[in-house]
């Protein structure tokens, strides 16, 4: 779906006239006469001008967003004030009848919001928002008169909205903090639920990517064979899935024409509509007479379980891809709502309608044309699939969608970063960073060592210094294999470039790019994913797993759950020191990557259980230890060796590109993509760590036993991901070929 934007460029002087004369020029903004203070940022000023101009707070947020933006505040952080200010004071004034800013009063109208005695029905956690949003703006504000001279501070006291007294701010910072401590507590009950399944999520994502792409690999064979004129359909088909085969898939090819005409279903059709099939009018015309596929049913080839099928399926029958969850009939969406919010889908038992699989852009998740005016594809396909048994599949779509998801996972679950890092993403070589070394003297395989780093702009990074986030093989296959799934889409010839697309430009960060145009990998029908398009590609691949915390309650994965899932595996589950880890998740703040990798209270509760059993004999050493930054600098001195892309490491490749504070111990380290190819390296680790532990056993030295006991612990996690890859790198491998039915 393409988004809408404001052709306009908005600039300050389309405010002259329409606020205070004293605002618009006021000194030590963008307004001062001197022209020396940073601009405020058409994004802003457009919210100002659409949403703001005309309100009685027009001039004071007016003036708050002039001060902000001079003190260089992030154009984000200045929009988030105004759409939190504006909704409320949008909602508040009514309340209390007030035609003038002039007239609010914290006493009078701020307490009593907070309070939860008017407008109850906000959560608390709105409230929050807007009185820290108010209060950090409005302080800022009077910070700026107070570096006025009194004649000006005369003029502009008027536009200021009153601060709140500091005993007032510390009564309801409990309760922020509190709500903040909630918000917390859910988020590491989730992300505990995620932890433990961190490794065979991925591996699952990899087997649901091979099959799909499979049964993409089948549609194509048998598009092959439709005749140019489609009096060869529908085309029966089937394939085997498994090595050796335990599964045959059976499909079929359709066109409208062919679909309403067929016996089984032309009497469940109006007489009008199979007349205008015959005799291919509006909806049933050579351009509008689409081939689609139609999966008939998959059946078992060995033993008697139940055959695997597609994980997909249920989402087809249930009509909640898309939009759909949201339109139709109100008993329909009643229904569809019921079975998303059993899976968990609408948080907080919100009463918005829930449509996790709307990627809201166009070829993904939706049937082709689904925006179209008019008899559309989905709207033919919906009503087709109540009158057959088999699921009709948009394969093309989920193809990409599969495609998008499974990047987005690897790349999320190896580096820990942002989504919007993620959407950064593009095949420039100043993002792709390829770096070859000469192999270390004397080692038995000289060929050279290959590497690879992304650079990309980091959240909270004011220049435009791009960060390294170092990547393994496998990602740069599954770049690779996006990269190729594009040039099909867009019919590109070999030698042509992917389009160049500027960044998506309703995102809250899309100001860091100006309009720039790249080659992004997260780009289809020439337009760019934005997270929430990223989001629906990586549920609908995960769609199935189940994921609950420890009092039942399903959980959802959603990007930002699994930078949480890497730290804290990085953290609690190998060990490593969270300053290494906050340089991973380019984090600034130690505090916030403590609080991204602490423990939840299930597993504070069974650590302390097992603590308490071996507590006699045994030494825990799992806790991390977190040091100190002059600690860091020592052993950054001590050792003075750069590691990552240029050192090849036990059972794989270093991705982290800087001094190890990890002193070397390169098993089940988070950075380290491991490659299948070198298992051998960790058998032999392992094989050494067996002999230590007997020694250090027979020794009596408790604690270097403990921690022999931890590495083979470790040995035994990283050689089962290898056999997770191998096996689904094996997987990807096969070739299938398509079984045609003769036409009976």
């Amino acid at each position: 779906m393409p988004w809408k934007t404001d052709e306009h460029v908005y600039t300050w002087n389309d405010l002259e006239g329409k606020v205070a004369s004293e605002v618009f020029c006021a000194p030590r903004t963008e307004g001062d006469p001197t022209g020396e203070w940073p601009v405020v940022h058409a994004r802003v000023i457009g919210y100002l001008v659409r949403n703001v101009l005309g309100k009685p707070w027009a001039d004071h947020l007016t003036l708050i967003a002039a001060v902000m933006s001079a003190q260089r505040r992030d154009v984000w952080t200045v929009e988030q004030v105004l759409r939190t200010l504006h909704p409320r004071f949008s909602s508040l004034f009514p309340v209390f009848d007030l035609d003038s800013a002039s007239q609010w009063s914290i006493d009078q109208h701020l307490v009593p919001y907070m309070r939860g005695e008017v407008l109850s029905q906000d959560p608390l956690s709105s409230r929050v928002t807007f009185f820290k949003r108010y209060m950090s703006a409005t302080n800022l504000v009077a910070s700026w008169l107070d570096f006025l001279p009194d004649a000006q501070q005369e003029v502009y006291q008027p536009f200021l909205l009153p601060t709140v007294n500091p005993f007032l701010a510390e009564e309801f910072s409990k309760v922020e903090k509190e709500v903040e401590r909630q918000q917390q507590d859910h988020r590491k009950e989730e992300t505990e639920a995620v932890v433990p399944q961190f490794t065979a999520l991925r591996a699952e994502a990899h087997f649901r990517y091979n099959r799909m792409a499979r049964l993409w690999q089948a549609y194509q064979q048998a598009l092959e064979q439709v005749l140019p004129n489609h009096s060869n359909l529908p085309l029966e088909f089937s394939y085997e899935e498994g090595d050796p085969p335990v599964e045959r898939i059976q499909c079929r090819l359709w066109d409208r024409r062919s679909f309403v005409l067929h016996p089984e279903h032309a009497h469940q059709y109006h007489p009008d509509t199979v007349s205008r099939a015959r005799s291919k009018q509006r909806g049933f015309t050579d351009d509008n007479n689409k081939v689609f596929l139609e999966v008939m049913k998959t059946e078992r080839l060995d033993g008697d379980a139940p055959p695997d099928g597609f994980w997909f399926t249920e989402i087809l029958k249930r009509g909640v891809l898309g939009q759909k969850a949201r339109w139709g009939a109100e008993q329909e969406v009643a229904a569809r709502q019921a079975w998303l919010r059993q899976w968990g889908y609408g948080e907080n038992h919100s009463t918005e309608a829930a449509s996790p699989f709307d990627a809201h852009h166009q070829g993904l998740l939706t049937w082709p044309d689904t925006n179209s005016t008019g008899r559309s594809t989905a709207n033919f396909i919906g009503e087709a699939q109540r009158r057959t048994d088999g699921t009709l599949i948009p394969v093309e779509s989920f193809n990409a969608a599969t495609t998008f998801g499974l990047l987005a996972l690897e790349l999320l679950t190896t580096t820990g970063m942002r989504i919007n890092e993620l959407m950064q993403v593009s095949l420039l070589p100043e993002c792709i960073i390829r770096m070859v070394d000469d192999p270390p003297p004397g080692a038995s395989n000289q060929t050279p060592r290959i590497r690879y780093v992304l650079r990309l702009l980091p959240k909270g990074e004011r220049t435009d210094k791009r960060h390294h986030y170092g990547i393994g093989k496998d990602a740069i296959r599954l770049i690779e294999h996006t990269a190729r799934m594009l040039c099909v889409h867009y019919h590109l010839q070999p030698g042509e470039l992917l389009p160049r697309v500027p960044f998506r430009p309703d995102h809250n960060r899309s100001h860091r790019f100006n309009g720039e145009k790249v080659p992004y990998i997260f780009q289809y029908h020439t337009q760019h994913l934005d997270d929430d398009a990223i989001s629906a590609c990586l549920r609908f691949l995960m769609y199935g797993m189940t994921f609950q915390t420890s009092s039942g309650v399903p959980v959802i994965l959603k990007p930002h759950l699994l930078r949480h899932a890497f730290a804290t595996f990085a953290v609690q589950v190998e060990g490593l020191p969270i300053d290494l880890v906050a340089e991973w998740l380019k984090q600034k703040n130690l505090d916030t990557t403590r609080y991204y990798s602490q423990k939840g209270q299930q597993e504070v509760a069974e650590e302390h259980a097992s603590f308490v059993e071996r507590l006699a004999t045994e030494i825990n050493i799992r806790e991390a230890i977190v040091r100190s930054p002059e600690e860091i600098r020592k052993l950054a001195e001590a050792a003075r060796q750069r590691v990552g892309t240029l050192v090849p490491v036990c059972g794989g490749e270093c991705t982290f590109d800087g001094f190890c504070h990890n002193q070397f111990d390169c098993i089940r380290c988070p950075s380290k993509a491991p490659e299948p190819e070198k298992r051998y390296q960790v058998e032999e680790k392992q094989r050494w760590t067996e002999e230590r532990l007997a020694y250090y056993e027979c020794e009596g030295l408790v604690l270097e036993a403990e921690k022999m006991r931890q590495l083979l612990r470790n040995c035994a996690l990283e050689l089962r991901e290898m056999d997770m890859m191998t096996a689904y790198r094996k997987d990807a491998q096969r070739v299938i070929q398509i079984q045609p039915r003769k036409r009976s």
